[in-house]
């Protein structure tokens, strides 16, 4: 795959979460888009998704810190910040600031994103957020 298709494939994923704007993944994901999160199925699941985190996150911001394209494949670290103004992922708003790492690799297929993988530090985010359980924030005393 050309690198420059699978930059902009990236620009528009990352742009649809930079604007509040899902329909610009539109643009980069194929109609029939699959995940393995039974959650996020599909192309209008994923949109309805990231219109969440965006009414969740204020200022929310991903930032690309590598791009790999190899094959069919695009592989990207970024950087995922923001203020947490609404419930996420259960928790309710603490006005706190986060940024977090995540990876993404997606598989392309005539030239759009067709299939997608994702790792968050899911337990970076939470610390930043407050909401472990103070058990597993500070060590044991013996």
């Amino acid at each position: 795959m050309d690198r420059a298709i699978a930059e902009r494939l990236v620009d528009d994923f990352v742009s649809a979460y930079n604007t509040g704007n899902p329909d610009l993944l539109d643009r980069c994901m194929a109609a029939d888009y699959r995940h393995p999160n039974p959650a996020v199925p599909d192309r209008t699941a994923f949109k309805a998704v990231v219109g969440r985190w965006c009414h969740a996150v204020a200022d929310l911001e991903l930032t690309v810190r590598d791009l790999i394209v190899e094959g069919d494949k695009i592989v990207v670290r970024m950087t995922f910040s923001g203020r947490h103004v609404g419930e996420m992922l259960g928790i309710a708003p603490t006005g706190r600031t986060f940024s977090v790492g995540l990876i993404d690799i997606f598989l392309v297929e005539n030239g759009l994103l067709a299939q997608h993988w994702d790792e968050m530090d899911l337990l970076g985010l939470y610390r930043q957020l407050g909401a472990l359980p103070e058990a597993a924030v500070s060590p044991t005393k013996r």
